[in-house]
């Protein structure tokens, strides 16, 4: 692949992530307009670095971990064991002209971890720089590695909730928390939703 999705996210996951720390700081300074700016300046100060050193966790975790969170499965976890699933949904695809063509990875008795291996490499692989499949690709990955950031920055600050100075910025509000969680919520669906539309366009592009 010519293009480096993951590296051409970064800019994009940073800044979602330095976003939603400074919405975080607004929820944690209330309504008190002079501890609002005071936790903002903090808030605005300590984003990039917070950002930053998510991103480095989120490159840390490996990506069959990241799998494993977004489609909340312990084992083939991948949208492509699932490739014959979400193909019947598809108004775009005829499922009998897809196991006509592909009949090692539509038959009914093709093992999910076998059907995933196969569709990488007889469906993907073809059609990688397809622009429908590029960019549905990119978009997985750029939630996917969000959600990742977003988790990572929920355990620093429930790691500075129970370790730092609370007179710099207080007792952690659970709106914050609340706030990370549905953000990870969200992102999570929206990551899930692009690796089903990822693997099916592929599908769509090889026919």
């Amino acid at each position: 692949m010519a293009t480096d999705l993951k590296q051409d996210n970064k800019k994009s996951i940073f800044l979602l992530l330095s976003a939603v720390i400074i919405v975080c700081g607004l929820i944690q300074s209330g309504l008190d307009t002079l501890t609002m700016w005071t936790d903002l300046l903090i808030t605005g100060t300590l984003s990039p670095v917070i950002a930053a050193s998510a991103l480095v966790l989120t490159n840390l975790l490996p990506a069959s971990a990241k799998h494993k969170v977004v489609f909340t499965r312990l084992v083939d976890e991948m949208p492509g064991s699932r490739v014959d699933r979400l193909c019947r949904k598809d108004s775009r695809l005829v499922y009998s002209d897809l196991v006509a063509r592909w009949p090692e990875i539509f038959s009914d008795d093709a093992p999910p971890d076998a059907r995933n291996a196969m569709w990488y490499r007889n469906i993907y692989k073809p059609v990688q720089d397809v622009d429908s499949v590029l960019q549905s690709h990119r978009w997985f990955l750029l939630y996917r590695d969000t959600l990742s950031g977003l988790i990572s920055i929920t355990l620093l600050i429930g790691l500075w909730d129970a370790l730092g100075n609370p007179s710099l910025l207080g007792e952690i509000k659970p709106l914050v928390y609340g706030a990370l969680a549905g953000c990870s919520l969200i992102v999570l669906i929206a990551a899930r939703n692009m690796g089903n539309r990822f693997v099916v366009n592929a599908v769509a592009a090889a026919l």
